[in-house]
Protein backbone atom coordinates (compact mmCIF):
# COMPACT_ATOMS: atom_id res chain seq x y z
CA UNK A 1 0.00 0.00 0.00
CA UNK A 2 1.16 3.62 -0.26
CA UNK A 3 0.82 6.86 0.74
CA UNK A 4 -1.31 8.20 -1.86
CA UNK A 5 -3.44 5.12 -1.68
CA UNK A 6 -6.02 6.68 0.60
CA UNK A 7 -5.72 3.42 2.77
CA UNK A 8 -6.78 2.08 -1.22
CA UNK A 9 -4.58 -0.90 -2.09
CA UNK A 10 -2.34 -0.11 -4.96
CA UNK A 11 0.95 -2.33 -5.11
CA UNK A 12 -1.06 -4.97 -7.48
CA UNK A 13 -3.16 -4.48 -10.32
CA UNK A 14 -6.89 -5.03 -10.20
CA UNK A 15 -8.24 -7.62 -12.28
CA UNK A 16 -9.30 -7.26 -15.97
CA UNK A 17 -12.83 -7.98 -16.39
CA UNK A 18 -16.14 -6.71 -17.96
CA UNK A 19 -19.13 -6.37 -16.09
CA UNK A 20 -22.46 -6.36 -17.86
CA UNK A 21 -24.26 -4.75 -15.70
CA UNK A 22 -22.59 -1.66 -16.35
CA UNK A 23 -24.09 -2.12 -20.05
CA UNK A 24 -26.12 1.08 -20.65
CA UNK A 25 -28.54 -0.87 -22.82
CA UNK A 26 -29.01 -3.14 -19.67
CA UNK A 27 -29.17 -0.05 -17.31
CA UNK A 28 -32.48 1.05 -19.32
CA UNK A 29 -33.80 -2.23 -19.19
CA UNK A 30 -33.46 -2.23 -15.85
CA UNK A 31 -35.31 1.07 -15.53
CA UNK A 32 -37.84 0.43 -17.85
CA UNK A 33 -38.89 -2.42 -16.06
CA UNK A 34 -38.48 -0.81 -12.79
CA UNK A 35 -41.42 1.69 -14.69
CA UNK A 36 -39.06 4.57 -14.95
CA UNK A 37 -37.95 7.10 -17.55
CA UNK A 38 -34.33 7.03 -18.58
CA UNK A 39 -32.44 8.49 -21.10
CA UNK A 40 -32.07 8.25 -25.11
CA UNK A 41 -28.89 6.03 -24.51
CA UNK A 42 -28.74 5.05 -28.69
CA UNK A 43 -26.25 6.87 -30.54
CA UNK A 44 -24.46 9.54 -29.08
CA UNK A 45 -24.42 9.79 -25.40
CA UNK A 46 -22.26 10.46 -22.18
CA UNK A 47 -20.67 7.91 -20.20
CA UNK A 48 -18.43 8.36 -17.36
CA UNK A 49 -16.87 4.85 -15.50
CA UNK A 50 -15.15 5.76 -12.23
CA UNK A 51 -12.82 3.42 -10.66
CA UNK A 52 -12.62 2.03 -13.82
CA UNK A 53 -9.30 -0.40 -12.97
CA UNK A 54 -7.59 -1.15 -16.06
CA UNK A 55 -10.16 -0.15 -18.38
CA UNK A 56 -12.09 -3.45 -19.70
CA UNK A 57 -15.55 -2.53 -19.56
CA UNK A 58 -15.35 0.69 -20.63
CA UNK A 59 -13.17 -0.13 -23.57
CA UNK A 60 -15.73 -2.84 -24.40
CA UNK A 61 -18.87 -0.69 -23.96
CA UNK A 62 -16.94 2.31 -26.26
CA UNK A 63 -16.21 0.25 -29.08
CA UNK A 64 -19.67 -1.09 -29.09
CA UNK A 65 -20.74 2.29 -29.04
CA UNK A 66 -18.91 4.15 -31.53
CA UNK A 67 -21.07 7.40 -31.49
CA UNK A 68 -21.13 7.97 -27.81
CA UNK A 69 -18.45 9.41 -25.42
CA UNK A 70 -16.70 7.38 -22.63
CA UNK A 71 -14.96 8.79 -20.05
CA UNK A 72 -13.33 6.31 -17.44
CA UNK A 73 -11.60 7.59 -14.39
CA UNK A 74 -8.99 5.91 -11.83
CA UNK A 75 -6.40 6.95 -9.59
CA UNK A 76 -4.05 4.14 -10.40
CA UNK A 77 -1.25 4.88 -12.99
CA UNK A 78 -0.35 1.43 -13.84
CA UNK A 79 -4.35 0.86 -14.56
CA UNK A 80 -4.42 4.26 -16.61
CA UNK A 81 -1.22 3.30 -18.48
CA UNK A 82 -2.71 0.01 -19.48
CA UNK A 83 -6.23 0.79 -20.78
CA UNK A 84 -4.99 4.23 -22.84
CA UNK A 85 -2.39 1.75 -24.63
CA UNK A 86 -5.46 -1.00 -25.49
CA UNK A 87 -7.48 2.06 -26.71
CA UNK A 88 -4.61 3.19 -28.99
CA UNK A 89 -4.12 -0.76 -30.51
CA UNK A 90 -7.80 -1.04 -30.85
CA UNK A 91 -8.27 2.39 -32.46
CA UNK A 92 -10.55 4.30 -30.34
CA UNK A 93 -11.02 7.23 -30.70
CA UNK A 94 -14.55 8.27 -28.13
CA UNK A 95 -12.80 7.15 -25.00
CA UNK A 96 -10.46 9.66 -22.53
CA UNK A 97 -8.85 7.98 -19.44
CA UNK A 98 -7.75 10.00 -16.59
CA UNK A 99 -5.72 9.31 -13.88
CA UNK A 100 -6.90 11.14 -10.53
CA UNK A 101 -8.09 10.33 -7.36
CA UNK A 102 -12.09 10.93 -6.30
CA UNK A 103 -11.33 14.26 -4.77
CA UNK A 104 -9.82 15.19 -7.18
CA UNK A 105 -12.63 15.81 -9.73
CA UNK A 106 -12.76 19.62 -8.91
CA UNK A 107 -12.30 22.86 -9.74
CA UNK A 108 -10.65 22.77 -13.79
CA UNK A 109 -10.78 19.16 -14.08
CA UNK A 110 -14.47 19.25 -13.12
CA UNK A 111 -15.17 22.07 -15.31
CA UNK A 112 -13.74 20.32 -18.57
CA UNK A 113 -16.06 17.31 -18.06
CA UNK A 114 -19.05 17.31 -19.76
CA UNK A 115 -22.58 16.57 -18.19
CA UNK A 116 -23.14 12.39 -18.68
CA UNK A 117 -25.94 10.44 -19.23
CA UNK A 118 -24.64 7.57 -17.70
CA UNK A 119 -22.12 7.07 -14.76
CA UNK A 120 -21.35 3.98 -13.30
CA UNK A 121 -19.09 2.51 -10.63
CA UNK A 122 -18.32 -1.09 -9.59
CA UNK A 123 -16.78 -2.02 -6.83
CA UNK A 124 -16.02 1.41 -5.08
CA UNK A 125 -18.67 2.22 -2.21
CA UNK A 126 -18.33 0.03 0.11
CA UNK A 127 -13.87 -0.12 -0.28
CA UNK A 128 -13.17 3.78 0.12
CA UNK A 129 -12.75 6.64 2.40
CA UNK A 130 -15.89 7.99 3.38
CA UNK A 131 -14.34 11.74 2.08
CA UNK A 132 -13.81 10.57 -0.81
CA UNK A 133 -17.92 8.74 -1.18
CA UNK A 134 -18.59 12.30 -0.12
CA UNK A 135 -16.64 13.80 -3.35
CA UNK A 136 -18.34 11.36 -5.64
CA UNK A 137 -21.34 12.63 -4.20
CA UNK A 138 -20.43 16.09 -5.61
CA UNK A 139 -19.15 14.72 -8.78
CA UNK A 140 -22.80 13.21 -9.64
CA UNK A 141 -24.64 16.35 -7.93
CA UNK A 142 -22.25 18.74 -10.31
CA UNK A 143 -21.90 15.93 -13.71
CA UNK A 144 -25.18 13.66 -13.82
CA UNK A 145 -27.82 14.76 -16.11
CA UNK A 146 -31.42 15.51 -15.06
CA UNK A 147 -33.10 11.92 -15.49
CA UNK A 148 -29.71 10.29 -16.28
CA UNK A 149 -28.81 6.75 -14.62
CA UNK A 150 -25.81 5.71 -11.65
CA UNK A 151 -24.94 2.09 -11.71
CA UNK A 152 -23.48 1.17 -8.29
CA UNK A 153 -22.26 -2.03 -6.51
CA UNK A 154 -21.47 -2.57 -3.45
CA UNK A 155 -21.38 -5.16 -0.19
CA UNK A 156 -24.13 -5.46 1.27
CA UNK A 157 -25.72 -5.76 4.63
CA UNK A 158 -26.41 -7.82 7.24
CA UNK A 159 -24.83 -10.83 5.13
CA UNK A 160 -21.19 -9.72 5.29
CA UNK A 161 -22.25 -9.19 9.22
CA UNK A 162 -20.80 -12.33 10.10
CA UNK A 163 -17.36 -12.22 8.07
CA UNK A 164 -17.01 -8.68 9.09
CA UNK A 165 -14.62 -9.53 11.99
CA UNK A 166 -12.76 -11.69 9.53
CA UNK A 167 -11.89 -9.16 7.28
CA UNK A 168 -10.87 -7.56 10.16
CA UNK A 169 -8.26 -10.58 11.07
CA UNK A 170 -6.91 -11.00 7.57
CA UNK A 171 -5.89 -7.65 7.29
CA UNK A 172 -4.25 -7.14 10.34
CA UNK A 173 -2.63 -10.47 9.68
CA UNK A 174 -1.20 -9.39 6.25
CA UNK A 175 -0.13 -6.29 7.66
CA UNK A 176 1.58 -7.78 10.40
CA UNK A 177 4.25 -9.31 8.20
CA UNK A 178 4.19 -6.41 5.34
CA UNK A 179 5.02 -8.19 1.79
CA UNK A 180 3.28 -6.84 -1.67
CA UNK A 181 -0.95 -6.89 -0.77
CA UNK A 182 -1.48 -10.06 -3.42
CA UNK A 183 1.11 -12.36 -1.24
CA UNK A 184 0.48 -11.15 2.09
CA UNK A 185 -3.28 -11.69 1.53
CA UNK A 186 -2.74 -15.23 0.39
CA UNK A 187 -0.33 -15.76 3.27
CA UNK A 188 -3.31 -14.04 5.76
CA UNK A 189 -5.96 -16.27 4.41
CA UNK A 190 -3.63 -19.26 4.85
CA UNK A 191 -3.65 -18.82 8.61
CA UNK A 192 -7.01 -17.78 8.76
CA UNK A 193 -7.47 -21.49 8.01
CA UNK A 194 -5.70 -23.02 10.59
CA UNK A 195 -7.23 -20.62 12.83
CA UNK A 196 -10.50 -21.83 12.06
CA UNK A 197 -9.23 -25.48 12.37
CA UNK A 198 -7.43 -24.78 15.53
CA UNK A 199 -10.95 -23.23 16.90
CA UNK A 200 -9.61 -20.32 17.77
CA UNK A 201 -11.53 -18.59 15.24
CA UNK A 202 -15.15 -19.96 16.85
CA UNK A 203 -16.89 -22.81 14.70
CA UNK A 204 -20.32 -19.87 14.17
CA UNK A 205 -17.41 -18.47 11.39
CA UNK A 206 -16.44 -21.78 9.51
CA UNK A 207 -18.85 -20.86 6.72
CA UNK A 208 -17.74 -17.21 6.49
CA UNK A 209 -14.34 -18.21 6.06
CA UNK A 210 -15.00 -20.27 2.52
CA UNK A 211 -15.76 -16.76 1.22
CA UNK A 212 -11.92 -15.62 2.06
CA UNK A 213 -10.61 -19.69 1.25
CA UNK A 214 -12.24 -19.12 -1.77
CA UNK A 215 -11.21 -15.25 -2.89
CA UNK A 216 -7.61 -16.87 -1.98
CA UNK A 217 -7.67 -18.77 -5.67
CA UNK A 218 -7.34 -15.29 -7.42
CA UNK A 219 -4.49 -13.37 -5.51
CA UNK A 220 -5.52 -9.65 -6.85
CA UNK A 221 -8.90 -10.08 -6.30
CA UNK A 222 -8.33 -11.05 -2.56
CA UNK A 223 -5.69 -7.81 -2.16
CA UNK A 224 -8.26 -5.49 -3.39
CA UNK A 225 -11.70 -6.95 -1.93
CA UNK A 226 -10.16 -7.80 1.78
CA UNK A 227 -7.24 -5.32 1.97
CA UNK A 228 -7.94 -1.93 1.47
CA UNK A 229 -8.27 0.32 5.40
CA UNK A 230 -11.71 1.63 4.46
CA UNK A 231 -13.44 -1.39 3.55
CA UNK A 232 -17.15 -0.95 4.92
CA UNK A 233 -20.30 -3.04 3.89
CA UNK A 234 -23.42 -1.11 3.81
CA UNK A 235 -27.32 -1.47 4.33
CA UNK A 236 -29.18 -0.39 1.30
CA UNK A 237 -31.00 1.62 2.94
CA UNK A 238 -28.39 3.80 4.21
CA UNK A 239 -26.53 3.76 0.47
CA UNK A 240 -29.63 4.78 -0.83
CA UNK A 241 -29.93 7.75 1.58
CA UNK A 242 -26.36 8.80 0.68
CA UNK A 243 -27.63 9.33 -2.75
CA UNK A 244 -30.39 11.05 -1.95
CA UNK A 245 -28.25 13.48 -1.28
CA UNK A 246 -27.28 14.13 -4.80
CA UNK A 247 -30.90 13.73 -6.26
CA UNK A 248 -30.79 10.46 -6.87
CA UNK A 249 -33.54 7.66 -6.44
CA UNK A 250 -33.41 4.03 -6.55
CA UNK A 251 -35.21 2.23 -9.64
CA UNK A 252 -34.15 -1.18 -9.65
CA UNK A 253 -31.41 -3.89 -9.43
CA UNK A 254 -29.44 -4.27 -12.67
CA UNK A 255 -29.57 -7.96 -11.39
CA UNK A 256 -32.63 -8.65 -13.00
CA UNK A 257 -33.86 -11.28 -11.26
CA UNK A 258 -33.77 -9.46 -7.66
CA UNK A 259 -36.58 -7.13 -8.86
CA UNK A 260 -39.08 -10.36 -8.74
CA UNK A 261 -40.34 -10.45 -4.95
CA UNK A 262 -42.45 -13.66 -5.77
CA UNK A 263 -39.51 -15.37 -6.61
CA UNK A 264 -36.64 -14.42 -3.97
CA UNK A 265 -39.68 -14.02 -1.27
CA UNK A 266 -41.88 -16.21 0.36
CA UNK A 267 -45.56 -15.45 0.61
CA UNK A 268 -45.91 -14.39 3.84
CA UNK A 269 -42.78 -12.13 3.31
CA UNK A 270 -44.07 -10.72 0.72
CA UNK A 271 -47.44 -9.58 2.13
CA UNK A 272 -45.31 -8.32 5.46
CA UNK A 273 -43.24 -6.12 3.03
CA UNK A 274 -46.43 -4.84 1.53
CA UNK A 275 -47.36 -3.27 4.47
CA UNK A 276 -43.89 -0.91 4.58
CA UNK A 277 -43.85 2.10 2.68
CA UNK A 278 -40.24 3.01 2.32
CA UNK A 279 -39.14 1.15 -0.63
CA UNK A 280 -35.68 1.60 0.96
CA UNK A 281 -36.56 -0.25 3.76
CA UNK A 282 -38.19 -2.78 1.92
CA UNK A 283 -35.44 -3.21 -0.17
CA UNK A 284 -32.90 -3.81 3.24
CA UNK A 285 -35.14 -6.12 4.05
CA UNK A 286 -34.98 -8.18 0.69
CA UNK A 287 -31.33 -8.34 1.99
CA UNK A 288 -32.35 -10.00 5.03
CA UNK A 289 -34.28 -12.65 3.51
CA UNK A 290 -32.26 -13.53 0.77
CA UNK A 291 -29.03 -13.51 2.41
CA UNK A 292 -27.72 -10.83 0.07
CA UNK A 293 -24.26 -10.24 0.01
CA UNK A 294 -23.64 -8.17 -3.19
CA UNK A 295 -26.03 -5.59 -4.16
CA UNK A 296 -26.11 -4.12 -8.29
CA UNK A 297 -28.31 -0.96 -8.44
CA UNK A 298 -29.60 1.45 -10.96
CA UNK A 299 -30.27 4.89 -9.69
CA UNK A 300 -31.58 7.69 -11.54
CA UNK A 301 -31.18 11.58 -11.04
CA UNK A 302 -34.79 12.71 -10.89
CA UNK A 303 -37.12 9.95 -11.12
CA UNK A 304 -40.19 10.07 -13.50
CA UNK A 305 -42.51 7.31 -13.78
CA UNK A 306 -43.94 5.99 -16.97
CA UNK A 307 -47.51 4.37 -17.30
CA UNK A 308 -47.93 0.99 -17.29
CA UNK A 309 -48.87 1.17 -21.19
CA UNK A 310 -45.84 2.86 -21.50
CA UNK A 311 -43.95 0.47 -19.77
CA UNK A 312 -45.65 -2.54 -22.38
CA UNK A 313 -44.90 -0.52 -25.14
CA UNK A 314 -41.18 0.41 -24.90
CA UNK A 315 -40.98 -3.44 -23.11
CA UNK A 316 -42.74 -5.20 -26.35
CA UNK A 317 -40.59 -3.06 -28.87
CA UNK A 318 -37.41 -4.53 -27.40
CA UNK A 319 -35.77 -7.67 -30.01
CA UNK A 320 -34.02 -10.47 -28.37
CA UNK A 321 -31.97 -13.15 -29.20
CA UNK A 322 -30.85 -16.36 -27.24
CA UNK A 323 -27.36 -15.68 -25.56
CA UNK A 324 -27.20 -19.64 -24.94
CA UNK A 325 -28.38 -23.20 -25.22
CA UNK A 326 -31.94 -23.26 -24.11
CA UNK A 327 -32.54 -25.35 -21.00
CA UNK A 328 -34.72 -28.56 -21.30
CA UNK A 329 -36.33 -27.64 -18.46
CA UNK A 330 -36.62 -23.54 -17.57
CA UNK A 331 -37.79 -23.26 -14.11
CA UNK A 332 -36.02 -20.91 -11.44
CA UNK A 333 -35.39 -21.95 -7.45
CA UNK A 334 -37.10 -20.39 -4.57
CA UNK A 335 -35.68 -19.61 -1.20
CA UNK A 336 -38.60 -21.97 0.17
CA UNK A 337 -36.87 -24.56 -1.99
CA UNK A 338 -39.44 -24.39 -3.87
CA UNK A 339 -38.82 -23.89 -7.86
CA UNK A 340 -41.26 -22.00 -10.02
CA UNK A 341 -41.90 -22.95 -13.53
CA UNK A 342 -43.76 -20.75 -16.07
CA UNK A 343 -46.15 -21.54 -18.72
CA UNK A 344 -44.17 -24.51 -20.53
CA UNK A 345 -46.58 -23.90 -23.41
CA UNK A 346 -45.53 -19.84 -23.69
CA UNK A 347 -41.31 -20.63 -23.08
CA UNK A 348 -41.77 -23.68 -25.03
CA UNK A 349 -42.50 -21.58 -27.95
CA UNK A 350 -40.61 -18.53 -27.48
CA UNK A 351 -37.73 -20.57 -27.63
CA UNK A 352 -38.32 -22.64 -30.83
CA UNK A 353 -38.46 -19.22 -32.49
CA UNK A 354 -35.75 -17.64 -30.94
CA UNK A 355 -33.70 -20.59 -31.99
CA UNK A 356 -34.96 -19.45 -35.54
CA UNK A 357 -33.69 -15.83 -35.59
CA UNK A 358 -34.48 -12.78 -33.30
CA UNK A 359 -37.95 -11.06 -32.33
CA UNK A 360 -39.52 -8.22 -31.00
CA UNK A 361 -41.14 -9.28 -27.06
CA UNK A 362 -44.66 -7.98 -28.67
CA UNK A 363 -43.72 -10.89 -31.53
CA UNK A 364 -43.15 -13.36 -29.11
CA UNK A 365 -46.31 -12.71 -26.78
CA UNK A 366 -48.33 -12.73 -30.17
CA UNK A 367 -46.72 -16.63 -31.72
CA UNK A 368 -49.70 -18.70 -33.85
CA UNK A 369 -50.40 -20.99 -31.72
CA UNK A 370 -49.76 -19.66 -28.22
CA UNK A 371 -52.71 -20.68 -25.39
CA UNK A 372 -55.10 -17.89 -25.49
CA UNK A 373 -55.27 -15.73 -22.83
CA UNK A 374 -52.08 -16.57 -21.85
CA UNK A 375 -51.09 -14.68 -18.56
CA UNK A 376 -47.31 -14.13 -19.68
CA UNK A 377 -46.72 -10.82 -19.93
CA UNK A 378 -43.41 -8.65 -21.57
CA UNK A 379 -42.21 -7.55 -17.99
CA UNK A 380 -42.15 -11.43 -17.14
CA UNK A 381 -40.95 -12.44 -20.55
CA UNK A 382 -37.84 -10.19 -21.13
CA UNK A 383 -37.32 -10.28 -17.17
CA UNK A 384 -37.06 -14.13 -16.87
CA UNK A 385 -35.19 -14.34 -20.52
CA UNK A 386 -32.58 -11.50 -19.97
CA UNK A 387 -32.43 -11.87 -16.49
CA UNK A 388 -31.22 -15.57 -16.75
CA UNK A 389 -29.33 -14.93 -19.11
CA UNK A 390 -30.70 -17.30 -21.97
CA UNK A 391 -32.08 -14.65 -24.18
CA UNK A 392 -30.13 -10.81 -24.37
CA UNK A 393 -31.35 -7.78 -26.30
CA UNK A 394 -30.98 -7.38 -30.22
CA UNK A 395 -29.94 -4.81 -32.59
CA UNK A 396 -28.90 -4.40 -36.05
CA UNK A 397 -25.43 -3.22 -35.81
CA UNK A 398 -24.12 -0.86 -38.06
CA UNK A 399 -20.94 -0.98 -40.24
CA UNK A 400 -19.04 1.33 -37.18
CA UNK A 401 -19.87 -0.83 -34.82
CA UNK A 402 -18.89 -4.00 -36.23
CA UNK A 403 -15.49 -2.39 -37.19
CA UNK A 404 -15.03 -1.21 -34.29
CA UNK A 405 -15.61 -4.93 -32.58
CA UNK A 406 -13.59 -6.15 -34.79
CA UNK A 407 -10.64 -4.14 -34.29
CA UNK A 408 -11.31 -4.52 -30.78
CA UNK A 409 -11.47 -8.46 -30.82
CA UNK A 410 -8.20 -8.56 -32.96
CA UNK A 411 -6.33 -7.65 -30.13
CA UNK A 412 -6.97 -11.32 -28.27
CA UNK A 413 -4.57 -12.51 -30.72
CA UNK A 414 -1.67 -10.19 -30.23
CA UNK A 415 -1.32 -12.90 -26.78
CA UNK A 416 -3.90 -15.69 -27.55
CA UNK A 417 -2.14 -17.96 -24.90
CA UNK A 418 -3.60 -16.26 -21.92
CA UNK A 419 -7.21 -15.89 -23.35
CA UNK A 420 -6.93 -20.03 -23.34
CA UNK A 421 -5.90 -20.12 -19.54
CA UNK A 422 -8.57 -17.88 -18.31
CA UNK A 423 -10.73 -17.04 -21.08
CA UNK A 424 -11.71 -13.36 -22.87
CA UNK A 425 -14.59 -11.05 -23.42
CA UNK A 426 -15.52 -10.67 -26.86
CA UNK A 427 -17.32 -7.26 -27.99
CA UNK A 428 -20.85 -8.52 -29.50
CA UNK A 429 -22.62 -5.60 -31.32
CA UNK A 430 -25.89 -6.93 -31.75
CA UNK A 431 -26.22 -8.15 -28.45
CA UNK A 432 -25.43 -4.11 -27.35
CA UNK A 433 -22.60 -6.17 -24.89
CA UNK A 434 -19.61 -7.99 -24.52
CA UNK A 435 -20.08 -12.13 -23.86
CA UNK A 436 -17.68 -13.92 -22.10
CA UNK A 437 -15.96 -16.86 -23.30
CA UNK A 438 -14.52 -19.58 -21.01
CA UNK A 439 -11.60 -21.20 -21.72
CA UNK A 440 -12.50 -23.84 -23.07
CA UNK A 441 -15.42 -21.62 -24.97
CA UNK A 442 -12.39 -19.42 -26.41
CA UNK A 443 -10.39 -22.12 -28.00
CA UNK A 444 -13.68 -23.37 -29.84
CA UNK A 445 -14.42 -19.70 -30.75
CA UNK A 446 -10.72 -19.13 -31.63
CA UNK A 447 -10.77 -22.56 -33.89
CA UNK A 448 -13.69 -21.58 -36.09
CA UNK A 449 -12.74 -17.87 -36.53
CA UNK A 450 -9.12 -19.16 -38.50
CA UNK A 451 -11.61 -21.02 -40.86
CA UNK A 452 -10.86 -24.90 -39.17
CA UNK A 453 -13.49 -27.15 -38.42
CA UNK A 454 -13.87 -27.96 -34.89
CA UNK A 455 -13.04 -31.74 -33.58
CA UNK A 456 -14.34 -32.35 -30.33
CA UNK A 457 -12.19 -35.19 -29.42
CA UNK A 458 -9.08 -32.65 -30.87
CA UNK A 459 -10.04 -30.03 -28.63
CA UNK A 460 -10.87 -31.90 -25.50
CA UNK A 461 -7.22 -33.01 -25.95
CA UNK A 462 -6.18 -30.07 -26.14
CA UNK A 463 -7.55 -28.51 -23.31
CA UNK A 464 -6.85 -31.19 -21.14
CA UNK A 465 -3.06 -31.03 -21.92
CA UNK A 466 -3.05 -27.40 -21.15
CA UNK A 467 -4.64 -28.09 -17.83
CA UNK A 468 -2.55 -30.91 -17.62
CA UNK A 469 0.86 -28.11 -18.40
CA UNK A 470 -0.26 -25.93 -15.80
CA UNK A 471 -0.30 -28.78 -13.01
CA UNK A 472 -4.36 -28.66 -13.05
CA UNK A 473 -7.28 -30.57 -13.75
CA UNK A 474 -10.57 -29.49 -16.47
CA UNK A 475 -13.77 -28.07 -14.62
CA UNK A 476 -16.84 -29.33 -16.23
CA UNK A 477 -19.89 -28.07 -14.26
CA UNK A 478 -17.95 -27.32 -11.14
CA UNK A 479 -16.13 -30.76 -11.04
CA UNK A 480 -12.87 -31.38 -11.38
CA UNK A 481 -11.68 -34.33 -13.27
CA UNK A 482 -8.91 -35.99 -12.72
CA UNK A 483 -9.15 -38.99 -14.32
CA UNK A 484 -7.40 -39.24 -17.37
CA UNK A 485 -9.78 -41.19 -19.66
CA UNK A 486 -12.86 -39.47 -17.32
CA UNK A 487 -11.47 -36.06 -18.64
CA UNK A 488 -11.26 -37.13 -22.12
CA UNK A 489 -14.78 -38.68 -22.44
CA UNK A 490 -16.28 -35.73 -20.70
CA UNK A 491 -14.51 -32.60 -22.04
CA UNK A 492 -14.89 -33.87 -25.46
CA UNK A 493 -18.70 -34.50 -25.11
CA UNK A 494 -18.74 -30.79 -23.30
CA UNK A 495 -17.60 -29.34 -26.75
CA UNK A 496 -19.57 -31.51 -28.68
CA UNK A 497 -23.01 -29.91 -27.26
CA UNK A 498 -21.25 -26.80 -27.44
CA UNK A 499 -20.84 -27.01 -31.29
CA UNK A 500 -23.89 -28.43 -32.12
CA UNK A 501 -25.94 -25.94 -29.81
CA UNK A 502 -23.85 -22.71 -29.05
CA UNK A 503 -21.94 -21.90 -32.37
CA UNK A 504 -24.95 -21.89 -33.91
CA UNK A 505 -26.49 -19.15 -31.61
CA UNK A 506 -22.31 -17.56 -31.94
CA UNK A 507 -23.32 -17.33 -35.82
CA UNK A 508 -26.48 -15.22 -35.19
CA UNK A 509 -24.87 -12.77 -32.56
CA UNK A 510 -22.60 -12.26 -35.90
CA UNK A 511 -19.75 -13.32 -33.89
CA UNK A 512 -18.58 -15.97 -36.25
Amino acid sequence: MSAWGYGYVTDVEYTDDFYREQTPALMALAATLGGFESPELEGHFKYCELGCGQGRTSLVLAALNPDAEFHAIDFNPAHIAHARRQARLAGLRNITFQECSFDELTGRRLDAMPGFDVVTMHGVWTWIAPALQTAILAFLNARLNPGGLLYVSFNALPAWSQAMPLQRLVRELAAAAPQRSDLAGARAVEQLERLVEANIVPERYRVAAKRFKDAGKMLSYLAHEYLNEHWQPAYFADVARDLAGAKLSFVACSDLMKNFYNLVLTEQQRALMSEISSPELRESLKDFCTDNWFRQDVFVRGAHRMSEQRREQLLGAQRLTLMRPTPEAFEISKPDGSRWRPDAAVYDAVFKALKRRPHTVAELLNLEGLPKEHLVGAVELIGMLVGTGVAGLYQDPSRAQIAGAETFNALLDSDPEIHLTRGAVITVPAARTGVILTAPMYALYRCIRRGQTPDADELARAFIKRCRDRGGHPVIDDKVIEDEAEAQTVVTRDYAFKIERLVPIWRTLGML
